[in-house]
């Protein structure tokens, strides 16, 4: 299995808030306790694929947030090699709105990646908001995307409750949910490097990013969804990924009538 690794950090309390919107978000003690080995395995891939540090913030008590120059067609990160075009993870699970939803049945549609959960006191909404936001900045086009959220809180992601957290951010169809129990969903979060919710803790403490995929089921670039993400940046990004899809299927029409 194809395990997309994270090798950013999330933003501590305070920087959050200098970032403009003020909410909280909890420090996971795990990947705070990695945080120097990320640092350095960040620097050497960035080092690696010429890439520049426009940002790099740490602090004795919290995370560690590197933010790299950005470059190619993509406003997301650029992701070093050996994660960048590489087959994204596979995984099936059932969509709180009905029925399943698995990377075949997403092939030929670019889509979104993130991890959520519904009792979040303000990093998923915020995600939820930004994404729907991005798909409404699309206009007709949102309806050839997907999204994906995949909760980190399988006990108390009901299928009722997710419901109700999709119907209260006015979420559109194509804005999947997926839920399942721990084992089921495990999977997923390891081959994302996803640290799922700590039970219990009524802050945000699990891992937040949203992976853009391409209608080939490629990885392409990801947001870090610690901090605040331009709807416009997504809805950009969606874009390119678009773009690309339909000039692969014009060429392959253009080859198949050629021959």
């Amino acid at each position: 299995m194809v395990r997309a690794r994270d090798p950013e950090r999330r933003v501590s309390d305070e920087q959050r808030k200098e970032a403009g919107r003020g909410a909280r978000r909890g420090a996971d003690p795990h990947r705070v306790r990695r945080a120097p080995l990320l640092l350095l395995l960040a620097v050497a891939l960035a080092g690696s694929a010429g890439l520049a540090f426009v940002a790099l913030a740490a602090r004795d008590d919290g995370p560690i947030a590197i933010v790299p120059e950005k470059e190619g067609p993509f406003r997301g990160n650029v992701l070093p090699e050996g994660i960048a075009d590489t087959p994204a993870p596979d995984f099936r699970h059932a969509d709180a709105r009905g029925g399943e939803v698995d990377t075949r049945s997403l092939r030929g549609t670019p889509y979104a990646v993130t991890f959520l959960y519904t009792d979040c006191p303000d990093v998923c909404p915020l995600i939820g908001q930004e994404i729907g936001q991005a798909l409404e900045l699309l206009g007709e086009r949102g309806d050839d995307v997907a999204v994906v959220g995949v909760s980190v809180d399988p006990a108390g992601d009901t299928r009722e409750a997710v419901t109700a957290w999709l119907d209260r951010l006015d979420l559109p169809d194509n804005f999947h949910y997926l839920i399942g129990a721990q084992e089921e969903l495990e999977p997923t979060w390891d081959s994302y490097y996803a640290a799922p919710q700590v039970p219990g803790d009524p802050e945000s403490s699990h891992s937040a990013s949203i992976w853009m995929v391409d209608a080939e089921g490629r990885i392409r670039t990801k947001f870090s969804a610690g901090v605040p993400v331009p709807p416009a940046d997504i809805a950009h990004d969606f874009e390119v990924l678009l773009d690309e899809a339909q000039g692969q299927r014009t060429a392959s029409g253009s080859s198949a009538s050629g021959s």
